[in-house]
């Protein structure tokens, strides 16, 4: 089996970098600019405003370990796998049976979950399907990247 062309294999990593920082927000990209910035500042005011930036932008960073730490750390017991299967299977199958009654006008009239579930719904499908896909995926492009050099 021959190898892809670099030209194709340079399209494929920016293709992923793309999905990668569109899905993260880029918090890296935004953290060196961040430190650009500051670099670059011509006075005090513009020092400052970059510092508050990159320790807003390292809290960010920080949070999300915590979260995949505390995720890693109580992913052994069956406890804690009951409840993330209740609480996202919940959430996963509302958003199944909304999108079926939307998509082909079944007639369900499934009802929206009450406050504040309405507004967390998605945010807590993202923290347990999103993030950590998101974390193993820039780590298995961090080891490819790795191993090239």
């Amino acid at each position: 089996m021959a190898w892809p062309s670099y030209r194709w294999r340079m399209e494929a990593l920016r293709m992923w970098t793309a999905i990668v920082k569109w899905i993260t927000g880029d918090l890296v990209g935004q953290l060196t600019k961040a430190y650009e910035a500051k670099l670059k500042a011509s006075n005090e005011t513009e020092r400052i405003i970059a510092d508050v930036a990159i320790k807003d932008l390292e809290r960010q960073i920080a949070d999300r370990q915590a979260a995949k730490e505390i995720r890693l750390s109580t992913s052994g017991f069956w406890e804690m796998r009951l409840i993330t299967f209740l609480i996202a299977g919940s959430f996963t199958l509302h958003l199944i049976l909304v999108s079926f009654d939307t998509c082909f006008s079944l007639g369900w009239k499934i009802p929206r979950y009450p406050a504040p579930f309405d507004e967390w719904q998605g945010t807590i499908l993202l923290s347990f399907f999103g993030v950590q896909v998101v974390g193993q995926g820039i780590s298995a492009i961090a080891g490819a990247i790795r191993g090239r050099k």
